[in-house]
């Protein structure tokens, strides 16, 4: 069901009772599983990520707020005030393509919702269950009411999803989180007001998609999704300071300000931390697929690119609009059809310093890069998108008949998962980086019960604070 009448009135208060009887449940197994992998990825990620320049000046920023309150910075010796801390972790997060995604609404859960539910609990010194759940239930918001209010369409429209719809999971986990804390259940009426207040703070234009420089702004997309969510959850505390209700459905809600036409959603049988997809490439998860079916079409990367003649990848419209940007910088690399091409031909798919400055102008990539050719195929983007980022590659070579392939799920997706190894392998990039845990380290505190939300702050912080837990 569509549209905006009187039959889509009370969306807001059916998902934020849904959210909040998350909130106000046990985990089962597999969904602590689930959590615990989120937890791997998004801080293999976010430590690789904060070795980036911009990741750093944030982090540096956020020196003048030391000591205004008990949130561990990620990579730093200070603590701060939670939004702070979530606004620094969550742009280290998303600095460098790798984090998780969630494929319907085009955004990336893990570098908003984690960031701020694990500031507010090295705060409150949330238990890892309680942290788990406060994660579960903010990944839930987010993809729900993202789902709700048009997904894809909000980048049609020129708004990054992962910030848009990211205040809305941050601010759950935020407001279980301090709940939680007072000994209370999760209120679905509080939840309703946190959003009210997230849906004044919508950020990140799409236009660093586009130009082919100042995309690093990208970053921070993720770390303002972070912040403003504990912000609205703490507005939300304050009853003189009231805000809108009806959040997703209203005339200048989620959906008419930021998305397209309302859609009807229903919770599923699981929870929405089971269908995410991981990133093993360090690009566009659009372009995981792409890459996916030219491992396909070269064998395995086995061709020699001597013999391609050109390279024809088909998919939906948004790359024709957005992903043909010349490649002059990181940010373009990753978003750049015809670079990732040239990347992964020239080095390999998990090559992820192939998108760093110093490649930018290798000839190997740039020569690959310009035997690409784009076509929109309006039949994949009608039968897949958005829940499947499908895509074709066709390789014409100098000599011999053509090859193709289609792939619908990459690798990484709910259909073809990432297993444990695998993510810790992801981040063995990371023992070239000082003073950087490994993969195998962090699994050993996150599959450990005993470890805290301020055991896991401190983690990604390079020294813990001076100050004593009260």
């Amino acid at each position: 069901m569509t549209g905006t009448g009187p039959g889509s009135a009370g969306v807001t208060a059916r998902l934020a009772e849904h959210v909040a009887s998350v909130a106000n449940s046990t985990l089962d197994a597999d969904d602590v599983e689930a959590v615990r992998r989120l937890f791997l990825d998004n801080f293999i990620v976010s430590l690789w990520g904060s070795t980036r320049p911009a990741a750093g000046r944030v982090r540096e920023w956020s020196r003048r707020f030391a000591g205004t309150g008990k949130s561990p910075v990620l990579q730093s010796d200070w603590v701060t005030e939670a939004s702070v801390a979530a606004l620094v972790h969550g742009t280290a997060a998303h600095s460098y393509e790798l984090d998780d995604t969630h494929d319907v609404t085009t955004s990336h859960p893990g570098s908003v919702v984690i960031p701020a539910a694990l500031a507010v609990a090295a705060e409150t010194g949330a238990s890892q269950s309680q942290l788990f759940r406060a994660v579960a239930a903010g990944y839930e918001a987010m993809a729900l009411i993202g789902t709700a209010a048009g997904g894809l369409a909000t980048v049609h429209r020129g708004f990054h999803p992962t910030s848009v719809f990211g205040a809305f999971g941050a601010a759950t986990a935020a407001v279980s989180l301090r709940a939680y804390s007072d000994g209370q259940a999760v209120d679905p009426e509080i939840l309703v007001a946190a959003w009210g207040h997230a849906l004044s703070q919508p950020s990140g234009s799409m236009q660093f998609s586009v130009e082919p420089t100042g995309g690093e702004v990208k970053r921070v997309h993720a770390g303002l999704g972070a912040r403003n969510g504990v912000l609205a959850a703490d507005f939300a505390l304050m009853p003189e300071l009231t805000a809108p209700r009806l959040v997703v459905e209203g005339t200048y809600g989620v959906a008419a300000s930021f998305g397209g036409p309302l859609r009807e959603v229903t919770p599923g049988d699981h929870l929405q931390v089971h269908t995410i997809s991981y990133k093993p490439y360090s690009c566009c998860r659009l372009f995981h697929s792409t890459i996916d079916a030219l491992a396909e079409v070269t064998d395995g990367f086995t061709i020699p690119v001597e013999r391609i003649a050109e390279i024809v990848v088909s998919g939906p419209q948004l790359v024709a609009d957005q992903h043909l940007t010349v490649a002059e910088s990181t940010m373009t690399a990753q978003y750049s059809c015809p670079y990732v091409i040239g990347a992964t031909l020239a080095y390999g798919p998990t090559r992820y310093d192939a998108y760093g400055e110093d490649f930018l102008r290798d000839e190997q990539i740039l020569a690959i890069a310009a035997k690409v050719r784009f076509e929109v195929d309006p039949q994949l983007e009608q039968y897949y998108y958005p829940e499947h980022f499908a895509s074709s590659v066709r390789l014409h070579f100098t000599e011999g008949p053509s090859v193709s392939a289609t792939v619908v799920d990459s690798v990484g997706t709910a259909a073809h998962p990432m297993t444990t190894a695998q993510l810790i392998a992801k981040g063995a990039g990371l023992a070239a980086c000082d003073n950087l845990p490994d993969g195998s380290r962090i699994a050993v505190l996150l599959w450990d019960d005993a470890t805290d939300g301020r055991d896991l702050a401190a983690l990604l912080a390079a020294a813990q604070s001076t100050e004593e837990h009260p």
